[in-house]
């Protein structure tokens, strides 16, 4: 409770919780001693201003105030004035809310609209992507095919269908890359699952998926990290192996993720090294949990990909 003077009359335990400074400590000091530096002269002001007309209001409507701490740090608050008429003068009530979790709520819901609204553009990008693109450039080429037949254009039609088909294939990978994985708030299993439905677009397959021990045990974020992998994993099965069949094949045992992606396509020839697939990062990733990467020919044909880090 203040004076009209702008002096501190009574303060109750609260000010300790919010502000550090005991109620004791206060009784007698100017208000503006809650006022950070930079807003006291105004503040003087502003407080001569309301003693010639109090009625009840929030202070600074519209605006953040911030109130000094007793450790010298500022504290969000939400301030409203009340006056009060009693015995002993002609006083204004005080209420000092700090509003720290509430703008760190705020803040929160703010990153998160900002992230939904770039995966939602996203999508929209992969739908015209796949909704215009996609079919002209099959229009063009169902266009291209039925021109075959004159001789002297059919090795160059040929190309040009060739080019096309691999424009097509690049952009559903693309598209598959982009599409936003809102399946992973429903658990590490549902996410793949999304994985595996994305891939089979461009795979032209739709990939098994083989379990091994509990999913749930996985943290969160290694789960997130291991979903992103089986999908780097098939875009790469995608562009490279042009595989009938691929299979994941996740494993959670003795305190260890395993993930195993595999194939039927043509494999890794002898020269062919994970970095030169793109998948140089991928050994990265396993590197910083502790783990370990490989990419190798299958025993029975095409590649294995291996990415296995310690749960903890």
């Amino acid at each position: 409770m203040v004076g009209l003077d702008g002096l501190i009359n009574r303060a109750n335990r609260r000010t300790a919780e919010i502000l550090g400074w005991q109620p004791a400590e206060l009784i007698g000091q100017p208000v503006e001693i809650l006022v950070p530096p930079a807003s006291r002269t105004a503040h003087v002001s502003f407080r001569k201003v309301f003693a010639a007309s109090p009625r009840p209001r929030m202070m600074g409507a519209g605006l953040e105030l911030t109130a000094i701490h007793r450790a010298g740090h500022e504290v969000p608050v939400e301030i409203s004035l009340n006056p009060l008429v009693t015995e002993e003068g002609q006083f204004v009530v005080v209420a000092v809310r700090d509003i720290s979790y509430r703008l760190h709520i705020v803040s929160r819901l703010s990153e998160t609209a900002a992230k939904l609204a770039v995966v939602d553009e996203r999508d929209r990008i992969a739908r015209d992507l796949h909704d215009n693109i996609i079919q002209r450039l099959f229009a063009a080429g169902l266009h291209l095919q039925a021109s075959l037949g004159r001789p002297d254009q059919d090795p160059q039609l040929v190309g040009v269908i060739d080019e096309i088909d691999e424009a097509i294939r690049q952009i559903r990978t693309i598209i598959f890359t982009m599409h936003s994985l809102r399946g992973m708030d429903a658990g590490f299993e549902p996410a793949v699952r999304l994985v595996l439905a994305e891939s089979s677009r461009v795979l032209g397959h739709h990939p098994s998926l083989i379990q091994h021990g509990v999913l749930a045990l996985v943290p969160d974020s290694l789960a997130s990290e291991a979903t992103d992998v089986i999908r780097e994993l098939l875009t790469n099965v995608a562009k490279h192996a042009r595989a009938t069949h691929s299979s994941v094949n996740i494993s959670v045992e003795d305190n260890w993720l395993t993930v195993t992606v595999s194939d039927n396509g043509v494999g890794p020839d002898r020269e062919t090294t994970p970095a030169g697939l793109g998948l140089g990062n991928l050994s990265q990733r396993a590197n910083g949990y502790g783990g370990r990467f490989s990419f190798d020919a299958g025993e029975a044909g095409g590649s294995m990909a291996v990415w296995a880090v310690p749960l903890a």
